[in-house]
């Protein structure tokens, strides 16, 4: 495993800085914000705006790092977004931090497509696999940690986005000082909405209500905390614990799902994300100690889901359109996630904190019931007409480069043996 990452150890280095901050700051704005009396609509602007840089960025960054190539482009990149924590700290208004954080959504955009690009340029058919679940890990972890850095500091004072800062500027070291040649930029996948919605809408469907789960609680799940009572410590543990349970069940419901079919288990993740979102709604005033194992739960139920839907669409399609759908499927994801926030936020000001978990439940349910609509529409594809589950980060489309379900992977049993078109699975079922 060493020798396949040596090529990119500068680049994961790099990236674990990079999110190391970016953990941080996603747990300090909205804490901020509360601190500085902006309106729970507002905080969720704050994260719709996030989210709206984040998919402008996937449209900017192609041709930044086609015209510079990945390592001026990364640090261009770096340099811009180091300045949007020291710039929260001095204006504490809404508006400007709105352009602030959709300034730091563009910039993570160009960052991302930077380093996912770079490593599936430095890696090969045979070791693509574990470069991507070495960055997935690192996705996950690491962003874990830099939500505990939240007690080093007073989120009133400037310190907290000094740190963020200064971690966003180390993570430029490690890539200006490589001597590893950067790769040439590759070619960006069209995306075609509307025939992705002809392949799988449930698909579809599941992303987007998952980005408007995940986009609501990166947005809102700290305020949730502070009003319920949690120390910025907790809050930030809170955010951790539900992280983890995303990246602790994440293998096991993929390989489950290999076995007993992607719907079947989305409609239980689907399921069981309401009941913990619910419970997190009726315990909202209760101690830390009777959320926490709530946030796990919930963690469990809600992050995989994006990976699943995923593995699903790509069920469905020749692997030469794996990262067409993939990368189609990270839009929704993304535009649902702009939604989220700002329909949270509304809720919230309007029931209290705890109806963010109770907005969560409901698309959560929606999840469901789209799932069991579609599973009784379009039977369940058997065992070897699946791809191989591949758990990936939701960060730009070019991480799907990496994807060993995309083109040019080792032979697999649909490669060998041609697989049937849906609709000529389903006529053969009915007969």
């Amino acid at each position: 495993m060493a020798g396949v990452l040596r090529p990119v150890t500068a680049l994961l280095i790099a990236a674990a800085i990079l999110l190391m901050g970016n953990g941080l700051l996603n747990v300090l704005i909205p804490v901020r914000a509360d601190v500085e009396q902006f309106s729970r609509l507002e905080i969720g602007l704050l994260g719709s705006a996030y989210y709206a840089g984040l998919v402008a960025g996937c449209f900017v960054g192609p041709s930044v790092i086609a015209r510079v190539g990945h390592i001026r482009a990364f640090v261009a990149f770096t340099a811009i977004v180091t300045i949007t924590p020291l710039l929260h700290a001095i204006l504490t208004e809404p508006i400007s931090w709105s352009a602030l954080r959709a300034l730091n959504g563009l910039c993570f955009a160009g960052l991302f497509m930077s380093i996912e690009s770079w490593l599936s340029g430095a890696s090969t058919i045979e070791t693509r696999g574990r470069v991507l679940a070495s960055y997935t890990v690192l996705n996950l972890t690491v962003v874990t940690l830099g939500m505990q850095l939240m007690a080093v500091g007073s989120p009133s004072d400037f310190q907290l986005f000094s740190l963020v800062a200064i971690l966003y500027s180390l993570a430029a070291v490690p890539v200006a000082l490589t001597r590893t040649n950067a790769p040439v930029p590759s070619r960006t996948a069209k995306l075609r909405l509307a025939w992705l919605i002809g392949v799988s809408p449930a698909a579809v469907a599941g992303c987007f209500f998952n980005g408007v789960v995940n986009g609501a609680f990166w947005a809102l799940a700290p305020l949730y905390g502070r009003s319920a009572g949690f120390s910025v410590a907790e809050v930030a543990m809170f955010m951790a614990l539900a992280v983890l349970g995303g990246a602790a069940s994440l293998w096991p419901i993929g390989y489950l799902s290999d076995r007993v079919g992607r719907r079947p288990l989305l409609v239980i993740l689907g399921a069981t994300g309401a009941i913990a979102g619910i419970g997190l709604y009726v315990l909202s005033t209760s101690s830390p100690i009777a959320i926490m194992p709530l946030a796990v739960l919930w963690g469990c139920s809600a992050f995989p889901i994006y990976t699943l839907c995923v593995a699903h669409a790509n069920d469905l399609v020749h692997k030469k359109r794996a990262i067409e759908v993939s990368s189609g499927l990270l839009l929704t994801f993304s535009i649902g996630a702009v939604l989220g926030p700002l329909v949270a936020g509304y809720i919230m000001s309007v029931a209290g904190h705890g109806a963010l978990f109770l907005h969560t439940a409901a698309a959560h349910l929606l999840i469901t019931l789209i799932m069991v609509v579609r599973a009784r529409l379009r039977p369940t594809l058997p065992v070897e007409h699946k791809e191989v589950f591949v758990a990936v980060p939701k960060t730009t489309p070019l991480v799907f480069e990496l994807d060993p379900r995309a083109e040019g992977a080792p032979p697999s049993a649909s490669d060998v043996v041609p697989e049937p078109s849906t609709q000529d699975f389903a006529a053969q079922q009915r007969a």
